[in-house]
């Protein structure tokens, strides 16, 4: 369920974002697999680990964010 929300979200960035960021997003999407394998949905792992993944999920959002400010920038 995470794992595709990430890879809807990760398709949607521009394809320079996608080629940049490619390690990163993987790494994230690979632990969005095993996180969606989990079967105790309210252990304290799991809360942990989808607390870490939405924060490297954020960091994402903010670069792909300021890469298309610059890009409007220097188009403009």
């Amino acid at each position: 369920m995470l794992k595709q929300e990430l890879e809807t979200l990760f398709s949607d960035m521009p394809q320079f974002v996608q080629e940049k960021l490619k390690p990163v997003m993987l790494n994230i999407l690979e632990r969005a697999a095993d996180l969606d394998a989990e079967t105790d949905k309210t252990s304290e792992y799991y809360e942990d680990e989808r607390a870490d993944i939405i924060k490297e999920v954020n960091k994402v959002k903010y670069l792909n964010d300021q890469w298309q400010l610059i890009n409007a920038k220097k188009n403009n």
